[in-house]
C-alpha cells in the first residue's frame, strides 16, 4: 500500500468531537493515483513507485511524458507525477497501471504529515515577517517599524540567517502529526484537525505517519 496521497485543500471549518467540543478542521479531496514506474532496489538503489494524477488534455502534455504513461499502460492524460516510498515486501503487490484510490487508503491511517506551499505574501518589513514589537512610538518618532540595526558593522555585509525584511511565505511547510477527524468516502472528503498550508484550491501531500509525534514539553 501506498503512503503517500496528493490532495486539494477545500477550506476551513469546524465540527462537534464526541465530547461536543468545536474543533477547527480542513477539509481536503485526496486524488486518486495511477502507478507509472516501480524502482527497486537493485535498479535505482532504492525502493518507490511513481505516480501519476490530475486528468488534462493531452496537447498540454510533452512527448516524454506521454511516453512514460504508455509505457505503463496508463490510456488517461495525467499531468502530475511524484513518487512514495515503499517497502520492498509491498513492492511486489504493486503493478505498472495499477490505480488506488483514496476510498481504499483513507479509512487505514489515523494521523498523516502535510505537506504544502504556504501562501506568499510578498515582500513584507520585519516587524510583520518576524513578528518584532517595534520601537517606542514617544518623542515624535515618525517610524516605529524598522528594523535598526544590521549588527556588527565591521565585516560590511550582512550575515546570513539574519531577520531582516524579505520576501514572507511562499516556501514549503510540513505539519506533522495531524490527526484525521473523518472521511466521508461518498464525497471522497477528508478532514483534519487544525490548518494546512497553503490557500483555498492549493495542492498538498499526506504521508502516512505511524508513529506517534510527541508534544513539545511531554515527558
Amino acid at each position: 500500500m501506498i503512503n503517500r496521497l496528493p490532495a486539494i485543500k477545500i477550506g476551513m471549518t469546524n465540527a462537534f468531537d464526541g465530547a461536543g467540543t468545536t474543533l477547527p478542521v480542513t477539509l481536503l479531496q485526496p486524488y486518486a493515483v495511477v502507478v507509472t514506474e516501480i524502482k527497486r532496489q537493485e535498479t535505482h538503489g532504492y525502493s518507490a513507485v511513481q505516480l501519476a494524477f490530475e486528468e488534462t488534455l493531452v496537447k498540454r502534455l510533452n512527448k516524454p511524458h506521454l511516453g512514460v504513461l504508455q509505457k505503463a499502460g496508463v490510456n488517461k492524460p495525467l499531468r502530475r507525477m511524484y513518487e512514495s516510498p515503499i517497502g520492498d515486501n509491498a513492492l511486489a503487490e504493486v503493478q505498472l497501471g495499477q490505480e488506488f484510490a483514496p476510498q481504499e487508503i483513507m479509512p487505514q491511517w489515523g494521523q498523516v504529515k502535510v505537506t504544502g506551499k504556504s501562501k506568499g505574501k510578498g515582500f513584507a518589513g520585519a516587524v510583520k515577517r518576524w513578528g518584532f514589537a517595534g520601537q517606542c512610538r514617544t518623542h515624535g518618532d515618525p517610524d516605529n517599524r524598522r528594523p535598526m540595526s544590521n549588527n556588527a558593522t565591521d565585516p560590511a555585509r550582512v550575515f546570513k540567517g539574519s531577520r531582516r525584511p524579505g520576501r514572507m511565505g511562499n516556501k514549503q511547510v510540513a505539519i506533522r502529526g495531524v490527526p484525521i477527524f473523518d472521511y466521508d468516502p461518498e464525497l471522497n472528503i477528508l478532514a483534519v484537525t487544525g490548518s494546512v498550508p497553503g490557500p483555498n484550491g492549493g495542492l498538498v501531500f499526506l504521508d502516512l505517519e505511524v508513529e506517534r509525534v510527541p508534544v513539545v514539553g511531554e515527558e
